[in-house]
């Protein structure tokens, strides 16, 4: 393997420009498209709306779940919401604790009207630090500069991204620790070092913590990294650590579980939960109906000596596991069907299919007429043409990157040891998702679009009379120029 190219100051420089064409879209949508009335915005990219100001709507289950775990951490009182199939709030491990837990953390010392606006602007940094990692694991993955500084631009600029800064979720967090993860593969993976090691196994539990379908990829991940250490120097040592930090990140919360459950749950207990919400008599690869729960709870309430309500959370969603099971061996070509919509809702959500659209548009009702003196028609008819082009620009943006992405994954086959987190993660985050169920919108998919920014990169830059031929080379015809 050849060494990595050297990190000047041209290369400094240039990883400044791309942080600072990250933050600026970042500050501008943040400051210019959130106002009292729309905290959030009123473009949501991951999640629906969690509110409705105009029409005084409650908080869709999810949300208020969320915030019921964000308060009782930040007031002490435990890991306690309600939990699906629950009648009451109760210790839960129901989603991953990654993001409720840092908010409520945060919650504790700062003031409760400031708190989603706080949360707002650490986006801003971590979505912008997001593009400049982007930046350094395509320079070192792909053995160039020019693709390393194409892929951060994409990055930065990317408008999902850029819209779901605002929206007070996991995913601008998610998406930062899997660029980080990537980064910290391929510089642990080509150069060793303990300390790159620790922290790539960390970064895998965080990444796990944060979002539970993302455990599949940490432990392939994890694995792809031990066997790649047989060739570092003191590869036995980067293993040893990276291991140690994946086990120490995630040994708090498993021991938690296990002293509530008595069982050894690694990060969430719903997994056969998330199973049935795909593989049900009503299934139809997005997310989980009012009528799906209200059979399920039927059904099952009838034929168990105990409510699902009232039984411990790994004993209720196992419970459903039989409606999985049912399922599969009554209605496999069912399940085979509902796994096709499921990849599909994955990579343009199911609000593409029933509606054709890509983002949810919170609407007012017209308070004021034309003619009335104060209304601001210019900046009304702007703000009518954005709100009417954001679902064209999207759907040109996901066209490229979708079509690009995978043209680049194929081209990157010269770089695929170099690159091998990226395509780990290209295959295992998904997959989870693809057996199971997609969302409304993007949020499954959102956190790995820049894997996707990269390839896309690649493909770019393979198109440069002068780059092409180097990159189609792949890392053997680094050898041969450097030899």
């Amino acid at each position: 393997m050849t060494e990595p190219r050297r990190f000047t100051l041209f290369d400094f420089l240039l990883f400044v420009a791309v942080l600072i064409f990250a933050a600026v879209p970042r500050v501008g949508y943040l400051t210019l498209c959130t106002d009292a009335k729309h905290p959030q915005g009123f473009l949501f990219v991951q999640d629906a709306s969690p509110t409705s100001s105009a029409e005084g709507a409650a908080p869709t289950p999810e949300a208020a779940e969320m915030t019921t775990l964000i308060d009782n951490v930040k007031f002490n009182t435990g890991f306690i919401a309600k939990a699906p199939f629950a009648d009451k709030d109760e210790p839960t491990a129901h989603t991953a604790p990654g993001f409720p837990v840092l908010v409520g953390l945060l919650a504790r010392i700062v003031d409760p009207g400031a708190l989603d606006h706080t949360v707002q602007w650490i986006q801003v940094a971590i979505g912008t630090l997001t593009a400049g990692l982007y930046f350094l694991f395509a320079r070192r993955a792909f053995r160039s500069t020019v693709v390393g500084l194409v892929a951060g631009l994409l990055t930065a600029l990317y408008p999902l991204w850029i819209i779901n800064t605002a929206a007070v979720n996991d995913g601008t967090l998610t998406a930062f620790l899997l660029a980080f993860v990537l980064f910290l593969g391929v510089r642990a993976g080509q150069s060793g070092g303990a300390f790159s090691s620790l922290l790539f196994g960390l970064m895998l539990a965080a990444l796990a913590l944060t979002r539970a379908y993302c455990l599949p990829f940490a432990v392939v991940a994890l694995g792809w990294f031990l066997l790649r250490s047989r060739l570092l120097n003191w590869g036995w040592l980067c293993a040893l650590v990276a291991f140690l930090g994946f086990v120490i990140g995630l040994a708090p919360w498993s021991v938690r579980n296990y002293q509530l459950f008595g069982e050894p749950v690694p990060v969430v207990d719903t997994a056969y939960y998330h199973l049935w919400v795909g593989n049900n008599p009503q299934a139809n690869g997005g997310p989980v109906t009012d009528d799906m729960r209200k059979q399920a709870e039927s059904s099952l309430n009838t034929a168990g000596q105990k409510r699902l309500a009232e039984l411990d959370q790994p004993e209720r969603y196992s419970r459903l596991g039989q409606v999985v099971t049912e399922t599969l061996s009554g209605n496999t070509v069912g399940v085979i069907n509902w796994r096709i919509h499921a990849a599909l809702n994955f990579f343009l959500g199911e609000q593409f299919f029933k509606h054709g659209l890509f983002v949810t548009q919170v609407l007012d009702s017209p308070a004021q007429e034309a003619d009335d003196p104060t209304v601001n028609s210019l900046a009304h008819d702007a703000e009518a043409w954005v709100r009417n082009a954001i679902n064209v620009i999207l759907t040109v943006t996901l066209a490229l990157l979708l079509g690009l992405g995978l043209l680049g994954w194929r081209w990157t086959y010269g770089f695929h040891k170099e690159s091998m987190p990226a395509a780990l993660a290209l295959f295992w985050i998904p997959l989870p998702y693809i057996l199971t169920h997609a969302e409304l919108l993007h949020g499954p998919r959102l956190p790995l679009d820049g894997v996707l920014l990269c390839y896309a990169a690649f493909a770019l830059c393979c198109c440069l009379p002068m780059l092409g031929g180097y990159l189609f080379a792949g890392s053997a015809g680094v050898r041969a120029e450097r030899a």
